[in-house]
């Protein structure tokens, strides 16, 4: 008996590991369109989108800084 307890919690955790990883793995795939292994077909796009969303960023920054001196105040 002790033998086949020691032979489940062996199996236990390799078995745990892979379910959690598949789980883990499974949720991108659906919301990038692409496995994790593998880089878009348009490697452009993906830079192309960074590239916009750090602009947008720094307008936004921008925005912010205008604003806390038309306020006059400074946090430093």
């Amino acid at each position: 008996m002790s033998n086949y307890l020691f032979l489940l919690l062996l199996l236990a955790c390799p078995l745990m590991m892979l379910f959690m990883m598949r789980g883990m793995h499974g949720g991108n795939d659906a919301h990038t369109g692409h496995s994790m292994g593998q880089a878009p077909k348009d490697p452009s796009t993906r830079w192309d989108a960074r590239d916009d969303r750090l602009a947008e960023l720094e307008r936004e920054v921008s925005q912010l800084r205008a604003e806390r001196d038309r306020h006059g105040t400074d946090p430093r």
